[in-house]
């Protein structure tokens, strides 16, 4: 019982102030340590945390204990990724189309309300692929039956994740635990394993095109993985625009615009069976209409659709979002892909009409991969 309390003050009462300082927290973290020189103080107590053994081990099985915890006292009372997935894949395997009925089981404090499908094919067909090979053999799971899947994940996941970052196993292994921890049981796994399989095509293999594919894959389960494809496009249009006096054009062109093309084209095949207008309309345009996601989800969290609940303004939210992007991109002109990476996600943490914790896949792989443990990469 005094669990269950602490765990409602938590998360419904204390839930958006803790959310929004924890992430705020971070971001300066961040801007401290990237603009410190190579000794500086945020610097060395990173360096010391991750070159002193006994500070790693201790640390990190802290932050890992206290994950686990939240986790299963949050999972079961107040999030419903569960029930969507496994309603939205048996009305498939029944022959409905979850981008056309409402058949997908959401819960609100009002109680169950019904609605379609909103996270895109390659999520939807991965599930129903296990749903059928394991023949109910996970039915004592309940609604968490996928969890063994995203366990089958972690031996692959582990084998890419080593091919990224050179760390020596004991030291790897404790941060690859915290790194899927908070992914075992939603979706949020199956983005994490189509993105790291893209992350090792684009930018170690030097295989834009299956990379690509792989990114957007990842970018359909959970969106926001969708930045790096955009910062990755703005940045083959500032290739052409700089070299269009130097080169042939037309295959220039081609050449850069061709692995967003394929990734493109290929959840496009994919979503063909669905019909394509339902799921453009059921997934993409859904996440920007507020008055649909109330009707299926609570609303909570981010600091944006917090101001705007108090100020009955949530009319506004695209338009508010699209301003914050535009300003910020304006504002981040001269800073690197990096930089804009990381400040998009962390900004994205307060403008998000969720809870957006599938963006700590972004931020491990180019903060501490790409910068942050340069000692320990292959760059």
């Amino acid at each position: 019982m005094i669990k269950m309390a602490f765990s409602e003050l938590l998360f419904t009462n204390l839930g958006p102030l803790i959310y929004n300082l924890i992430f705020l927290s971070l971001w300066i973290l961040w801007i401290q340590y990237h603009g410190e020189e190579e000794n500086g103080r945020i610097r060395s107590i990173f360096r010391s945390y991750i070159m002193n053994e006994k500070l790693y081990f201790l640390i990190t099985g802290l932050i890992i204990i206290i994950i686990l915890y939240l986790l299963f006292s949050y999972a079961n009372t107040h999030t419903d990724v569960d029930d969507a997935i496994t309603s939205g894949v048996e009305a498939f395997l029944a022959g409905h189309n979850p981008y056309q009925e409402d058949v997908v089981i959401h819960h609100l404090p009002s109680g169950i309300t019904y609605g379609r499908y909103h996270y895109f094919p390659p999520d939807l067909l991965t599930y129903s692929g296990f749903y059928i090979i394991s023949g109910g053999i996970f039915a004592f799971l309940g609604t968490y039956w996928f969890v063994p899947l995203h366990l089958l994940m972690l031996i692959p996941g582990y084998w890419f994740l080593t091919r990224i970052v050179d760390w020596p196993h004991h030291k790897l292994i404790p941060f690859y635990i915290l790194l899927v921890t908070p992914f075992l049981f939603t979706n949020s796994m199956l983005m994490w394993f189509f993105f790291i399989i893209g992350y090792y095509y684009y930018e170690i293999r030097n295989n834009q095109d299956l990379g690509m594919i792989f990114y957007v894959f990842a970018a359909s389960v959970k969106y926001l993985v969708g930045f790096i494809i955009v910062f990755y496009f703005f940045q083959s249009i500032q290739t052409i625009v700089r070299e269009k006096n130097r080169i042939q054009l037309r295959s220039f062109i081609i050449k850069e615009m061709r692995p967003y093309l394929i990734g493109g084209l290929a959840l496009a095949v994919i979503s063909l069976p669905f019909n394509l207008i339902d799921v453009i309309v059921s997934v993409f345009l859904y996440q920007g209409d507020l008055a649909a996601r109330g009707e299926v989800a609570q609303l909570v969290g981010p600091l944006l659709i917090e101001i705007l609940k108090i100020l009955r303004l949530e009319s506004l939210y695209i338009l508010s979002v699209i301003f914050i992007i535009i300003l910020s991109l304006f504002l981040l002109r001269s800073h690197t892909t990096y930089e804009k990476i990381i400040h998009i996600s962390f900004m994205s943490m307060f403008i998000l009409p969720f809870y957006g914790t599938e963006l700590f896949i972004t931020l491990p792989f180019y903060w501490w991969f790409k910068e942050g443990l340069r000692s320990y990469s292959k760059e």
